[in-house]
């Protein structure tokens, strides 16, 4: 039986009523029921670490490289080299950012339509390629319009590898991944300094050592393009890596995972007006969206100015840089830690709001104490927690969208949380140096900010789903069928669905 037929079949009453004990009690999920099934889930998602988690990883600790490889050059001959003004660095950052951000969601629904395997490896072309071409960059213009077109090329990966993902992880096995993705952030960082080190001592009569940064960073990015385009699947039911009994299960757990009984099979790459109506008039998640900048704000700001502010703890130029590596390993970590345990406990919000408090913590002592050993202990603290926020806020966006269109249009207007970083880039101003006080003040109370909306948006899905239970409880079989045919609901419109939180 086809997965159309199963879904337009009309269940018993028997069926009807055990999924009306169901649905009003708990988020639908997808969980292996006996040891012989848990196995093979197990192998199932090795496998689609190993191929489709790995290559996506690798892609984004690239687009980290790629993105700040021009902080790294500038340190060398570059600027005399290629004809540049001082001021065109920290200008270059500010128009990656003007294409970068505002195309996130665009770039998205592209990635909906031509497929998302096709779409970050094009992305990962596009950009790889325009980090080459930054070899040829002679005059203030060329550099200016290279950084334009980067952040085009940049733009939507990310949520379109979370789209990507959700497509073939069940959603309380998705946050662990999607930790693990970002994750690689704090990877690129510590590893783009040593590759841009080693390589801008690569000087040769025919290449400055610049000029083999950007080719050689670029051309690794083409070839891990490549790569995916030969071995990434574009579904579960082709993942050629997988045995057909693993297929079948891969197919299998995602239908269940989605539970969207009663509504026809989507065009899986179509997206309509309504699509994007429904994401635009859900003002429950477009309020999650921002409060995710509040959530991220941390992330974006520390990344870029962790190494100044540990310099105003006592510590000096290359030891500076030395020392703000280790509060970027506890950051790691603790998305570990707490990803895992999210999937663990089926809870997004909650953790959400503890890794907040950890940055909340680790913002006071740094903002209020005079013991620089004390406030650098603290610097570990905040990063243990603040990583988090941006994976479980997308995978709970992603949980609670079941429509495979709507749910890459979220994912893509999530992308604007990266609006974060325009925030950090004007509060963490060098006149605020060698503390940071005010800096880190206004960021502790934007964290607070955050994880009240959070806490507020986790009581409203409380609300609406106790809403619909009290619906529910005086209906009878007629009406949940009478529901499930409804065309003006849909996905998590629908009365019966359960919202997750």
């Amino acid at each position: 039986m086809d997965a159309v037929t199963a879904v337009q079949e009309k269940p018993s009453l028997t069926e009807v009523e055990d999924a009306k004990n169901k649905v009003v009690v708990e988020v639908s999920h997808y969980e292996p029921l006996t040891e012989e099934e848990k196995a093979l889930d197990r192998r199932v998602n090795f496998k689609l670490d190993f191929i489709l988690l790995l290559i996506l990883a690798i892609g984004f600790i690239l687009l980290g490289i790629d993105k700040t490889n021009v902080g790294f050059v500038a340190t060398s001959t570059f600027i005399e080299d290629a004809n540049l003004h001082p001021n065109d660095i920290p200008n270059s950052l500010s128009l990656f950012s003007a294409t970068y951000v505002p195309l996130q969601p665009i770039s998205a629904m592209i990635g909906r339509y031509v497929g998302p395997k096709w779409w970050v490896c094009t992305l990962m072309i596009t950009w790889g390629s325009i980090c080459v071409a930054h070899v040829g960059v002679n005059s203030t213009p060329t550099f200016l319009a290279l950084r334009l077109l980067l952040g085009v090329g940049e733009s939507g990966f990310t949520p379109t590898a979370y789209y990507y993902m959700s497509l073939f992880y069940p959603k309380f096995s998705l946050g662990f991944r999607m930790g693990l993705f970002s994750g690689m952030y704090s990877v690129a960082g510590a590893f783009a300094g040593l590759l841009a080190y080693g390589l801008l001592h690569l000087e040769s009569p025919v290449l400055h050592g610049w000029q083999t940064v950007f080719l050689f960073e670029g051309a690794l990015t083409v070839f891990i393009a490549i790569l995916g385009l030969l071995v990434l699947p574009t579904t579960p039911g082709k993942a050629w890596f997988l045995t057909p009994e693993e297929r079948a299960h891969a197919v299998k757990r995602m239908e269940r995972d989605d539970a969207r009984a009663g509504e026809a099979e989507e065009d899986e790459s179509k997206i309509t007006t309504r699509d994007v109506l429904d994401v635009l008039k859900d003002w429950k998640k477009l309020l999650i969206v921002v409060f995710n900048i509040l959530s991220v704000l941390p992330v974006t700001a520390f990344t870029t100015f962790l190494p100044m502010i540990v310099e105003g703890m006592g510590y000096e130029g290359v030891k500076a840089t030395l020392m703000a590596v280790p509060p970027f390993i506890v950051g790691t970590a603790g998305l570990i830690a707490i990803v895992y345990s999210s999937d663990k406990l089926k809870e997004r919000s909650l953790h959400t709001v503890f890794g907040m408090s950890l940055g909340l913590i680790g913002c006071v002592v740094m903002a209020t104490s005079h013991n620089e050993k004390l406030r650098y202990g603290f610097a570990h603290v905040c990063l243990a927690g603040v990583f988090a926020g941006g994976p479980l806020v997308a995978v709970w966006l992603a949980s609670n969208t079941p429509s495979k269109a709507s749910r890459s249009v979220i994912l893509g207007i999530n992308g604007w949380s990266n609006l974060a970083g325009v925030i950090a880039g004007q509060l963490f101003k060098s006149k605020y140096a060698p503390g940071y006080k005010y800096p880190l003040i206004v960021t502790m109370v934007l964290i607070a900010v955050g994880m009240g909306g959070f806490v507020a948006m986790r009581g409203v899905y409380m609300w609406e789903n106790r809403r619909r239970k009290r619906i529910m409880a005086a209906w009878d079989g007629a009406d949940f069928e009478e529901e499930r045919g409804r065309s003006h609901r849909r996905g998590d419109q629908k009365v019966t669905w359960v919202y997750a939180y």
